[in-house]
């Protein structure tokens, strides 16, 4: 079985988040944390042990068109499932269509046994599929699906992970909270009302300069992830602060921008300003530089910290845009959530919005 709920009496107007999964035992035990982390950001999500007894799995097919998110939880016996399969092919159909974004989360499984229908996960799905041979358009959709989905960026949590499940949920309501973000900038760029007031950062001849405090930083109101510090640099030695991860899973930054302020037809470019140290040890997985317009294209870029040149200042680009004459609100990010090992030597300085030359 699989899907997603809201509580009763508990209601958010935000858009729902589907959560395709397999298993009582995972519903007891990893959805039984997820479930809550999401609806503790005021997120709505749809689980479907609430879902009335009895109704057939159209029902379930509308709940899917109804969300704006799925997570994909793959695990060990998801293949087993012809009633998930079945909501993994309406997923993919919905996504083809451009309704839903889909986050696939490898549940103590490599995303390669997924992808390449592999070990016992792949014997699972040939057996269902040699039961269901007078069916061939049903498990064609499968096939297609479990061909499709798997590939797109993913969240994996290997079973020999030295993560707990715990700070593995916590990446994913990251993940969440930012595909969130760019789908609710995108509605009130159409004219519905602003949800969140942002720090606006220091604007100077149309520069806009973010001190690390005017970002966002996931963790960063922990010690035990990230520190704040002031530091002396030449010339002019002005201490400036700037954020020190110490040790972190996953990094997530993030700022927001109204460009009321910007000149009309400018292409502006937004770039992040951190520094490596000597300590950084490679993330299994690159990190992402991305940009979200409103009604524009995303922009994104991946790298790996440790090939930037250490022990100075470096500008990593999240893209660039022209400025419009309406008010509109820009994110941009720096994220990685997929490392399976503990990161340190990151410092993180701020960012700036500035002309392109």
């Amino acid at each position: 079985m699989a899907a997603s709920s809201s509580g009763i009496g508990w209601k958010s107007t935000r858009p729902q988040v589907f959560i395709n999964f397999r298993g009582q035992e995972l519903r007891r035990g990893f959805i039984g944390f997820l479930e809550p982390a999401l609806k503790n950001e005021n997120i709505n999500v749809f689980i479907d042990e609430l879902e009335l007894r009895g109704r057939d799995l159209q029902n379930l097919f509308v709940r899917i068109k109804e969300s704006k998110i799925t997570l994909v939880i793959f695990s060990k016996d998801y293949a087993n499932s012809e009633w998930c399969l079945d909501e993994l092919a309406k997923i993919k159909e919905c996504m083809d269509l451009g309704n839903l974004y889909v986050i696939p989360i490898f549940y103590k499984i490599e995303p390669s046994v997924v992808k390449h229908l592999q070990g016992y996960f792949g014997e699972s799905f040939m057996n269902l599929q040699s039961r269901y041979t007078h069916d061939l358009d049903r498990t064609r959709k499968w096939e297609e699906a479990l061909a499709s989905v798997p590939q797109k960026f993913g969240l994996p949590f290997p079973e020999n992970s030295d993560r707990t499940d715990w700070d593995f949920i916590k990446s994913i309501v990251v993940e969440v909270k930012r595909v969130l973000e760019h789908i609710e900038g995108n509605s009130n760029q159409r004219g519905q009302p602003q949800a969140i007031q942002v720090q606006q950062p220091d604007v100077n001849f149309q520069r806009a300069m973010f001190s690390v405090r005017q970002l966002k930083i996931s963790g960063s109101h922990n010690a035990r992830y990230w520190i704040f510090e002031s530091i002396y640099e030449p010339p002019n030695e002005a201490a400036i602060e700037v954020a020190k991860m110490k040790r972190c899973y996953y990094l997530e930054v993030c700022g927001k921008f109204d460009t009321k302020e910007l000149i009309y037809g400018t292409r502006y470019e937004v770039v992040f300003v951190v520094r490596v140290e000597d300590t950084m040890t490679r993330w299994n997985n690159p990190a992402t530089a991305q940009l979200m317009v409103p009604d524009n294209s995303l922009q994104e870029r991946e790298f790996q910290f440790i090939d930037l040149i250490k022990n100075e200042w470096i500008e990593i680009q999240a893209g660039v845009f022209d400025a419009q004459p309406h008010k509109e609100k820009i994110a941009f990010f720096l994220y990685q959530h997929q490392s399976n090992i503990r990161m340190t030597g990151l410092l993180v300085k701020g960012a700036i919005i500035r002309p392109v030359e």
